[in-house]
């Protein structure tokens, strides 16, 4: 009886573990940011002893295999209100954590990069900038 009930405990952890939407040792990639997805920002960039505080709101279309196209964003920085393109390759970690480096191709130039981590049922993606002078945080909601 002792056997018969360890092996059905087994069974039904086993059985979670497994389900669809489990999130034990399941791992990530890249493939779980797919689709089109919202994001806003907000923070402060240092421009040498300037701090000038900025917020934007877009979009952009990810394809599940690193790249981020048809990125969209209105930025104001310091009061100046920009439209801009990009876009962005990034990597998932199995443990749900990745990063992102973003090019500006409209609306600007440079180069911008990003810490994330997938929550929420792989729904929202909270991302930091790490560029240096960059204080920069927000979150990315799949559509």
């Amino acid at each position: 009886m002792k056997r018969l009930l360890r092996s059905l405990l087994t069974l039904g952890i086993v059985g979670v573990a497994s389900a669809p939407g489990a999130t034990a040792n399941d791992g990530f990639t890249n493939a779980d940011v797919r689709g089109p997805y919202g994001f806003s920002l907000d923070g402060t960039i240092v421009s040498g002893t300037t701090a000038v505080p900025v917020a934007a709101v877009g979009v952009f279309e990810a394809d599940g295999n690193g790249s981020l196209t048809d990125g969209v964003r209105t930025l104001s920085a310091g009061g100046v209100v920009l439209h801009q393109t990009f876009t962005c390759t990034y990597t998932v970690n199995p443990n749900g954590t990745g990063s992102a480096v973003c090019t500006i191709l409209s609306g600007g130039t440079g180069t911008e990069s990003f810490a994330f981590v997938l929550t929420d049922k792989r729904r929202a993606v909270p991302f930091v900038a790490t560029n240096p002078g960059f204080a920069v945080r927000g979150v990315s909601v799949k559509q």
